[in-house]
């Protein structure tokens, strides 16, 4: 089988690793330096930022085809588009074995081989078996889920949130108030998937609470980083691809397409776009 990944950054490498564990190879293409694959993928790792993954696939259609399994683990909505990366590889072309691969998993768990559970969302279960055979190890666990769809949304909104929580710990509020933006994100993930009619959606899947729980708490997160800067006064996102920055872009869009309200999306997308000076009145809003 040729395994292949479109992008082998932080994420894409700590992937890999799980395949070279279990004595398999790959091919790579990365924009920044190597933008083709060599051959054709039978499986096809995304492993970029979304922002990419559209070009990405473009260029290397020749190498991908209605038989390669195409299994997703970038986190984010296309600017622009407001696109998941499901409705993206749709509308590039036929490709009906697709997956997204989601999960509480930085990198630096998985190379330091940290116990780690993902899920594993699909439509067809046909190439699951395949998936966790190359990827499972002793320390990587994959959970199956039915549907993928509300897994991409959840690990879009995560980001989102991640940078409320670093905003708040940057105002100097604790873990109590974490635990808040947690649990009102839970709630606004809920009334979208309903909404968007996603009826398989699971807030207990590793996919979701297990994944908005570590991006929330951890300075490793680059959303929550961005979260302390926005705090200090500091919006520059230091040259590093910031997913939840992206997704503020189209949150109130989606919402607003599909006729809900998600205050706390809402507050975030304003406080990236500095809209929110009164800290008061971010500390009321979590209390209401």
């Amino acid at each position: 089988m040729n395994v292949a990944f479109l992008g082998l950054g932080k994420f894409g490498q700590a992937i890999a690793s799980l395949v070279e564990y279990n004595g398999g190879t790959y091919d790579f293409a990365e924009p920044s330096r190597k933008p083709l694959l060599s051959q054709h993928a039978d499986m096809l790792f995304l492993t970029l930022p979304t922002q990419f993954v559209r070009t990405a696939i473009m260029a290397n259609g020749e190498f991908i085809s209605d038989e390669t399994i195409i299994v997703n683990c970038s986190k984010g909505i296309e600017e622009g588009t407001h696109l998941m990366v499901n409705q993206i590889v749709r509308s590039l072309g036929r490709y009906p074995n697709y997956y997204s691969l989601i999960g509480p998993s930085f990198a630096e768990g998985i190379v330091a081989k940290d116990p780690t559970v993902v899920s594993l969302g699909y439509k067809k279960e046909a190439h699951v078996k395949t998936i966790c055979k190359l990827l499972e190890t002793p320390y990587f666990k994959i959970e199956p889920s039915k549907g993928y769809r509300a897994l991409e949304l959840a690990s879009a909104l995560k980001n989102l949130y991640a940078i409320t929580c670093g905003y708040a710990q940057g105002l100097g509020l604790g873990p109590n108030t974490r635990v808040r933006i947690i649990t009102m994100a839970l709630d606004e993930f809920t009334v979208l998937a309903k909404a968007m009619h996603f009826a398989d959606y699971d807030v207990l899947a590793h996919g979701v609470v297990g994944d908005l729980v570590l991006t929330c708490s951890s300075e490793l997160s680059r959303n929550f980083q961005y979260g302390l800067g926005l705090a200090k006064g500091d919006s520059d996102l230091g040259g590093h691809t910031v997913e939840g920055y992206y997704t503020s872009h189209s949150i109130n869009q989606i919402a607003f397409e599909h006729k809900v309200k998600l205050p706390l999306a809402e507050l975030t997308s304003n406080i990236i776009a500095g809209k929110v000076k009164d800290i008061a009145a971010f500390q009321e809003f979590l209390v209401q």
